[in-house]
């Protein structure tokens, strides 16, 4: 009986074992994706499944309502922006968490602006309509069916279907108007479109109400102006339930130290604080009627963001991906590829009838800019000489265009100050002509005017530039732009690698291999030296014009008595050939630039500056480089000074004129032939009724960074003239300064009233200009110690007898005139040396405030705790 229960054990083992391994078979199978084998069914089991399905497949025909259960609730459109709709909404990368944006309001029609603008400025539905963008038209195909047609043109169309449909690939979609709006709207925005007057351009208005836009700066961190007083009374009470006592910040020394100041700015003045939504900071911020730099007037809107800071606001809105609440429309890149025509920022009729007044409007003897006081006489506490509303402008062009306007207005106050020396050595020099008569033609040369005068316009030059970096400093913590350059964003127009990351920030297209840009920088590089090389031979020619050989050569007008009237065409044609090439090769620049494809702006600006500035120094000052140094003269030492200063005249003058002709003039012309295109004008040259945007779209279009590249490269040439050259015509200044008075005042009524309003963009300095100007100061005091020492009779007049001098007998060697050079070199590079000790870059009340409103923005905005 025990072999038989072991066997019967045994079995019973083997049978579970192979149902063990059965089991673990078919859920491998199961894993790798192979169902398991179907069990076979009978005839009945098959029936009763048919029927089963049969009934099911009825019922799903004939649904039965249920009473028992409510029906489910409507689903709400979701945003393609936010994806979801939480209360707060964690980006990917950074956990940062953005407001929820309020869905557009969807209506048939908006109020009228005149209704939108009797409401509150701050009421959250009140909506601004301050940005338009023109879409063309798409063009319909013409239906040619209807058209006879031969049998060898029926037969050689229908070969072309047939190839186009068998290479025909598949079509991207094209990005038009309702792609647009779509966009917009889902970021939150309100539209309205509708067609033109010449029915070939859609006109889409594009409007955020107040609420949006606080909900942007909120997402962006857009940094905004705080109230000094309120700020004032949030910190002397503390804020105990952020655990922050109360911050009393000192604004005077103690009483045992005289309570004496020891900064221009108060302790809460110009502080700007990243704006939030909360309900206790929203009072802290500023209103736009309380600085908008027109003294005395009141007439502005109290709210919280003017139409400048709104255009910032809905240009993010547009631009910025969606992770910064934007609707991630590239505009500059659209614009680029002709998709959208123009995006047009509107006027404001309100600030910029108060612009006009009190800009373009000013009285010429307004001063360039204000001149504080304050430090510079004992008895002047808080006095100041009132100069042109650059705050305003500013407030309404954006920090950018009013930097550059601030450093226009800093350099002509410099002009000024020079002139007015300018013309007392003028008076000087026609005392002694006419004292000495014609017996003593050249004593101008040889007088200590003109030492005198270089002297002065040497250290005028270091001082104005070094003056300037403070200045430009506390224009960047006035306007709220320090530390602004390290959040600067890539061109919309740059081009990466789409297969590569960024190895830096590992951002996907961001990114364009060295050895790529290497290339076209080498091909931009010999193009420039080509250019320059065509422009030598064009100036060696007007200069050898201007010889006796050429006169006598090719026009026989030696000893006709038109040696020096021929002098002066040359001149005057040299003038003219500066003015084309300039034109010409900076259109090749932008070119070039372009296709080296730079990731920003800055880095864009800085290589389109430095390609212009080597062409001009070369294009402008070669001829009188050459007159002053090389030309072969015989005669005295006076007429070579006398072409100089002809020569100088006619340029500088040539300049004042092209620049105002070209930037005031042509404008209006532009203007007029535009709106006679776009059906402005009928054809008896009287001006049609069109809509607001309609007309901004025919306004002259502005490339801004482009038009201040070429201003400012204009200033950068006309300074070179007074500071290289007019030892030799000291009225240089002078002229100057009525020019840039009178562009000042032209260059507003042209953004205001001739162009399209600018889009404004902040900036915390001049950038590459700092650098050009320095380097025209450096090179301006060594050709005024050449022009004077080797030039002029000044050092042989009072060299002393012992060192071999008695003028007119004798005169000092080469190598004596040598070491005076090389003497007054080393004692200027001693004197610029002493002026930048002695100048800080940034004055210590600047940075001062800069510390207090990081601090303050810590406490106040931030709630960081005190340490204990």
């Amino acid at each position: 009986m025990a072999p038989a229960a072991a066997t019967d054990e045994e079995k019973a083992k083997k049978a579970a074992e192979k149902a063990r391994r059965k089991a673990e078979f078919e859920a491998k199978r199961a894993k790798e994706g192979n169902p398991p084998k179907k069990k076979q069914l009978s005839k009945a089991e098959r029936r009763e499944l048919q029927e089963k399905q049969r009934a099911d497949k009825e019922a799903k025909k004939n649904p039965k309502p249920k009473a028992d259960k409510p029906p489910p609730p409507p689903v709400e459109p979701v945003s393609s922006v936010r994806g979801t709709k939480p209360d707060f909404w964690k980006l990917a990368k950074h956990a940062q968490k953005i407001k929820s944006i309020p869905p557009s309001p969807k209506r048939a029609s908006y109020p009228p602006l005149a209704q939108e603008q009797q409401k509150d400025p701050e009421d959250p539905t009140r909506i601004y309509w301050d940005m338009t963008f023109v879409f063309p038209v798409k063009k319909e195909k013409k239906d040619d069916a209807e058209e006879p047609k031969s049998d060898f043109q029926q037969a050689l169309g229908d070969m072309k279907a047939a190839v186009k449909k068998r290479l025909k690939k598949k079509k991207k979609h094209q990005f038009d108007h309702t792609d647009f709006i779509g966009k917009v709207t889902a970021a939150g925005l309100v539209t309205s479109a509708y067609l033109s007057i010449q029915k070939d351009e859609i006109y889409v208005r594009v409007g955020a109400t107040h609420e949006r836009l606080c909900i942007q700066a909120d997402n962006i961190n857009f940094p905004t102006p705080l109230d000094e007083d309120r700020l004032r009374l949030v910190c002397e009470a503390g804020l105990p339930q952020y655990q922050i006592e109360p911050m009393k910040i000192p604004e005077r020394t103690p009483p045992e130290d005289g309570e004496k100041t020891f900064s221009r700015f108060r302790a809460y003045q110009h502080i700007n604080g990243k704006y939030d939504t909360s309900e206790e900071l929203a009072p802290l911020y500023r209103r736009t009627h309380e600085h908008t730099g027109f003294r005395g007037d009141n007439s502005q809107e109290r709210t919280l963001f003017n139409s400048m800071r709104r255009l910032k606001l809905m240009w993010s809105c547009i631009n910025d991906e969606p992770s910064l609440g934007g609707a991630g429309v590239a505009v500059e890149k659209r614009v680029q590829q002709k998709k959208i025509l123009a995006a047009l920022a509107m006027h404001n009729q309100r600030e910029r009838k108060a612009l006009y007044e009190h800009w373009v409007r000013a009285s010429i003897f307004t001063l360039p800019s204000r001149i504080d006081l304050q430090g510079m006489l004992p008895f002047c506490c808080d006095c100041y000489l009132e100069g042109m509303p650059l705050e305003a402008y500013k407030e309404y062009f954006g920090e950018k265009q009013g930097l550059l306007m601030a450093f226009k207005a800093h350099i002509t106050q410099g002009y000024g100050l020079m002139a007015v020396f300018g013309i007392v050595v003028m008076l000087w020099w026609a005392a002694i002509h006419a004292k000495s008569g014609e017996r003593e033609k050249y004593e101008i040369t040889a007088s200590g005017s003109i030492v005198i005068y270089a002297a002065v316009v040497a250290l005028w030059s270091i001082c104005n530039t070094e003056i300037w970096k403070r200045t430009e400093r506390t224009y960047a913590l006035e306007w709220g732009m320090v530390g602004y350059e390290e959040k600067e964003q890539r061109r919309p127009q740059f081009k990466g690698l789409h297969d590569m990351h960024d190895p830096v920030s590992g951002r996907p297209g961001a990114f364009y291999p060295p050895y790529k840009r290497r290339r076209r920088t080498l091909c931009g590089v010999w193009v420039t030296c080509l250019c320059i090389a065509v422009n030598l031979l064009f100036l060696l020619l007007c200069v050898w014009m201007k010889t006796e050989e050429g006169t006598e050569l090719y026009f026989g007008l030696k000893g006709l008595g038109f040696d020096q009237k021929f002098y002066m065409i040359a001149t005057v044609l040299n003038s003219f050939g500066i003015l084309l090439f300039k034109e010409g090769y900076e259109r090749i620049a932008v070119r070039l630039t372009d296709a080296e494809n730079w990731m920003t702006d800055t880095v864009y600006a800085d290589k389109l500056i430095a390609k212009l500035t080597a062409f001009n120094f070369i294009n402008s000052y070669f001829s009188l480089f050459y007159v002053i140094f090389f030309m072969k003269m015989p005669g005295h030492k006076q007429d070579k000074f006398e072409k100089l200063q002809k020569s100088l005249i006619i340029l500088l003058a040539s300049v004042i004129v092209s620049t105002n002709m070209t930037g005031f003039a042509l404008p209006y012309l532009k203007l007029y032939k535009k709106m006679a295109r776009e059906g402005g004008i009928d054809a008896h040259g009287e001006e049609q009724k069109v809509s607001v945007p309609e007309n901004s779209y025919m306004m002259v279009e502005c490339d801004e960074q482009l038009d201040n590249i070429k201003a400012t490269t204009q200033e950068a040439t006309q300074y070179g003239y007074i500071t290289l050259f007019s030892a030799a015509f000291p009225g240089a200044p002078l002229m100057a300064f009525v020019n840039n008075m009178f562009q000042m005042r032209t260059d507003g009524y042209k953004y205001l009233c001739t162009y399209r309003r600018i889009q404004p963009y902040g900036v915390e300095d001049i950038g590459t200009y700092q650098s050009i100007f320095e380097l025209m100061n450096y090179t301006g005091v060594m050709s005024s110690f050449l022009s004077i020492i080797y030039r002029t009779r000044v050092i042989p007049k009072y060299w002393p007898e012992r060192w071999g001098g008695g003028w007119p007998e004798h005169s000092p060697t080469k190598h004596q005139l040598d070491c005076v050079f090389m003497v007054c070199c080393g004692f200027f590079a001693c004197v610029v040396l002493v002026i930048r000790l002695l100048i800080d870059d940034v004055p210590f009340d600047v940075e001062l405030q800069i510390k207090r409103n990081d601090f303050l923005n810590s406490k106040i905005i931030d709630h960081v705790a005190d340490e204990a």
